[in-house]
């Protein structure tokens, strides 16, 4: 559902881009030349230079840059390439004040979005007029020297501009939205005739289900989530579940719900992507119902995170499986997925269909374990066939019954291994992935799979040859360590997250015969999944319960626990994770088993969390304790991890001697043991430690090596945390530029791994750049988010960094009433949790700006 977070500002449809970059041959072209006339027309004729003043300022900047063309002849290919986009946002331009002229908009007509778009623009405009005048001006030997320095400019400005079309495109949806804002205005429903042509109407959802029970709690919790705080923060939401448990019907029952309908009216749109397999056909799928001529070429997520971004639509998605997509932040608290509905709501739907209820009816519900498409179907079966004959044919010929109820019954019931497959089919959450196939041939190297493709069945009729094959091909990806995996091997390990959850979650519930392999595949997986984002608790919740049933050996209790206690610590609880690694060091205590190995590695992880809670102390205690036990057991990974956290407690007490010699020591320990990660975690120490004693070169060189290896292990959010330091690092050089793509990058990896922590620090890192470039607006958006990002991240100082930065940005634009409440909330945040240098700070800038206040009132 894409729809608009109030009446008066709905999401409307693109039109087709009116000047296309391929059909551009040169500067000289006819398009060109008209674009040219209506920029200038806008620029000077224009009753919208007053009205929509973003507009004149920036058509007359597009106009100085084209003709700056040919000056700068030594570039020439390069601006090429930056001026074709400029012609395209040249179009979009005249678009919207076409647009704006036709229905007689002012600027508090044009959406939030739209103005904070043409505001970047008109900036980024201004840099490009700045470095073209630079190309110009540069001549002979300087020329040869700051080439490389332009070259990197105009390459930089390219890549924003691509941006700025991309989100135009996505951001704009001109035509509907102008007629309905005109609509809503005039109290009328007539859409002006000049843009009749271009208006698609909204396709709606499907009608309202007519039978729909035992969803009323999960229809009310959406209800909620889309009303609160609507018309500041609409909602992202993702119906999850496995095939057939209701997930759209439901997502029907909220679009026709009557609070919905009256709130959104007819901006509500419905996307079907059952045959979307790939970007490109959800691009399709997109236009075909909002008329959208779109060109972003991106992943499903980061198209889907490119809507989500979107500040006036609310989105409802519905998804098989149990995890979200990635680079979105979904709206908080998350609907758990769908699991099968209670018999009495089976009841009812049996029921409605078919009138009559008996205990054949029951059994054959309670057969299907409640499913609700599977209820359904067999409802819609009996209506022909009594619910007795039905029953009897389920016991003696269930895989011709269950054939009746798929689509294509005649294809299943005639081919021998549709039954063996669909069992195979039913045992993954995700289904059979499409670029899984060829792989899949291998593991049932004796079934035909291309003729019987469906979904549909019950693990039981699996083949124990074939089931051991899947569980021995999931297993052992479970178990593959993510950062020595091979490029195709992380792909297929991300790409089967689902469907290893679900096999190992199965794995557990059937007393799998190896314990300590399956204990070490949900550690393994675990380490993947909190990678890629993935914080949920569950499996790890399991595995524990069910190795305290059996009586596990300690070992196998204190690695889940350790692995739990990761999880907690990457999800920035550390109050949690705390609990568990403490749990862990008492059943390393209890003398029950020899796990030396295991006890260095706990008090590592818990000298981890002493830091992350200011308690150094407390931290280098824990350190020193487990360097001990890992020399012991003579773990070199272990003894590296040692030294790299006496490291870091060294640095915060200001012992940066110590703290050098320390890192050393540890990364000599990794060499030695090929760690990529931990090497990387060392150079990313050295890193900061050089960066606080201003040895700026080497403190870039040490970031740049912790990126390399955290490359080589596939880890994303350490990469992240790589770019994060380059972006200081360039701020600290002045290099502002390098340090907005640095943070972009960092920004960019941190939403891909979910981890609202470090995304909190990097747009923090993006507002104080801009701020330095004199760019107030974007620095109160990047700080704005910055202090959501902390909050739901449960970080107090980072939520005092962020209002303190707003502060400076109010301070900024002598907003001085404004800027004192942010440093005041600032300060009890700080206080509250005992963050002495911060709170600091913050009664500096208080007591400057009451200062201020005070001068001001006695004038």
């Amino acid at each position: 559902m894409f729809s608009a977070s109030s009446s008066s500002q709905q999401l409307t449809s693109d039109t087709p881009n009116p000047v296309s970059s391929g059909a551009i041959d040169g500067y000289n072209s006819i398009a060109n030349n008209a674009i040219q006339i209506s920029l200038a027309a806008l620029k000077e004729g224009s009753s919208l230079a007053s009205k929509i003043p973003y507009i004149a300022p920036i058509a007359g900047l597009i106009l100085q840059v084209l003709t700056m063309r040919d000056e700068v002849k030594q570039y020439k290919a390069e601006c090429e390439v930056v001026m074709q986009k400029l012609i395209r946002v040249a179009g979009l331009l005249v678009h919207v004040g076409r647009s704006c002229e036709t229905h007689k908009l002012k600027e508090g007509d044009l959406p939030a979005g739209l103005r904070d778009i043409l505001k970047s623009l008109q900036s980024e405009l201004d840099g490009i007029k700045h470095v073209l005048g630079e190309c110009a001006k540069t001549k002979g030997a300087r020329s040869l020297l700051l080439r490389k320095d332009i070259l990197g400019k105009i390459k930089q400005y390219d890549a924003t501009l691509l941006n700025v079309v991309e989100v135009f495109q996505a951001e704009l949806l001109l035509d509907i939205r102008f007629a309905l804002i005109s609509e809503r205005r005039e109290g009328t429903h007539a859409v002006p005739t000049d843009v009749t042509t271009s208006v698609v109407r909204p396709s709606l959802a499907p009608p309202s289900p007519q039978i729909f029970f035992g969803r009323d709690a999960e229809l009310a919790h959406i209800i909620h989530i889309i009303f609160t705080n609507i018309g500041s923060r609409p909602a992202r939401i993702a119906i999850l579940g496995p095939g057939g448990y209701g997930k759209t019907t439901l997502a029907n029952a909220v679009l026709s719900h009557d609070r919905v309908q009256e709130h959104f009216e007819d901006a509500r749109y419905f996307i079907s992507c059952e045959s979307v397999t790939s970007p490109d056909a959800l691009l399709i799928q997109i236009s075909k119902t909002l008329g959208l001529s779109n060109e972003i070429k991106h992943s499903i997520e980061v198209l889907l995170s490119r809507i989500t971004s979107l500040r006036h639509v609310t989105v409802l998605v519905t998804m098989r499986g149990a995890q979200r997509p990635g680079q979105t932040e979904w709206t908080q608290p998350f609907l758990d997925p769908l699991g099968t509905i209670g018999l009495t709501a089976a009841k009812e739907i049996w029921r409605r269909i078919v009138g009559s209820y008996d205990d054949f009816s029951e059994k054959l519900i309670m057969a299907v374990d409640c499913v609700p498409l599977a209820v359904d179907l067999l409802a819609h079966l009996s209506q022909a066939t009594p619910p007795m004959l039905l029953w009897e044919e389920w016991n003696s010929r269930q895989t011709k019954l269950i054939g009746g109820l798929s689509i294509n019954s005649h294809r299943m019931t005639s081919n021998p291994d549709a039954k063996d497959l669909l069992g195979i089919l039913s045992m993954l959450l995700d289904g059979l992935h499409i670029k899984q196939l060829n792989r899949f041939k291998g593991i049932l190297v004796d079934m035909d799979m291309m003729s019987c493709l469906q979904f549909f069945g019950n693990a039981s009729f699996t083949s124990s040859t074939h089931k051991t094959s899947l569980e021995e091909f999931y297993i052992s990806l479970a178990c593959i360590d993510m950062q020595k995996a091979t490029p195709e091997a992380y792909v297929e390990m991300v790409l089967e997250v689902n469907n290893t959850k679900a096999m190992l979650s199965d794995f557990l519930k059937s007393n799998f015969a190896n314990q300590p392999r399956l204990v070490h595949a949900i550690v393994m997986f675990t380490e993947l999944c909190m990678n890629i984002g993935d914080f949920s608790t569950a499996l790890l919740d399991q595995c524990f319960k069910h190795l305290l049933v059996i009586k596990a050996d300690a070992t196998l209790l204190i690695q889940c626990l350790k692995v739990w206690g990761r999880l907690y610590y990457g999800a920035n609880d550390m109050e949690a994770a705390k609990d568990k690694f403490l749990e862990a060091e008492r059943h390393c205590l209890s003398g029950t088993a020899n796990v030396v190995h295991l006890h260095g590695t706990i008090l590592n992880d818990l000298g981890h969390v002493y830091l992350c809670q200011f308690l150094l102390n407390e931290a280098s205690i824990s350190y020193q304790k487990a360097l001990k036990l890992n020399q012991a057991s003579q773990n070199i990974i272990g003894q590296g991890i040692s030294h790299f956290g006496l490291g870091r407690t060294y640095a915060g007490l200001g012992m940066f001697i110590e703290a050098e010699v320390s890192y050393q020591q540890a990364l000599e320990f990794h060499k030695a043991a090929g760690d990529n990660i931990e090497q990387g975690n060392d150079y990313q120490g050295l890193g900061q430690l050089y960066q606080r004693q201003n040895k700026l070169a080497e403190a870039e060189a040490s970031y740049k090596k912790a990126l390399k290896f955290q490359k080589l292990a596939n880890h994303g959010i350490n990469q992240g945390s790589a770019h994060l330091g380059l972006g200081h690092i360039y701020k600290q050089l002045n290099r502002l530029d390098d340090a907005v793509a640095s943070y972009h990058k960092a920004l960019e990896l941190h939403m891909a791994a979910n981890n609202l922590y470090n995304q909190g620090i990097d747009h923090q890192g993006l507002g104080d750049i801009y701020l330095l470039m004199n760019k107030e607006n974007e620095a109160e958006i990047s700080f704005q988010k910055a202090l959501e990002l902390k909050k739901a991240a449960n970080d107090v100082v980072g939520q005092g960094i962020a209002l303190t930065g707003l502060g400076k940005v109010y301070m900024r634009r002598s907003q001085l009433k404004r800027a004192q409440g942010m440093f005041e909330e600032a300060l009890n945040l700080y206080t509250k949790v005992q963050a002495a240098a911060w709170e600091k700070e913050a009664k500096w800038y208080l007591d400057d700006v009451l200062a201020k206040l005070g001068r001001a009132a006695s004038k």
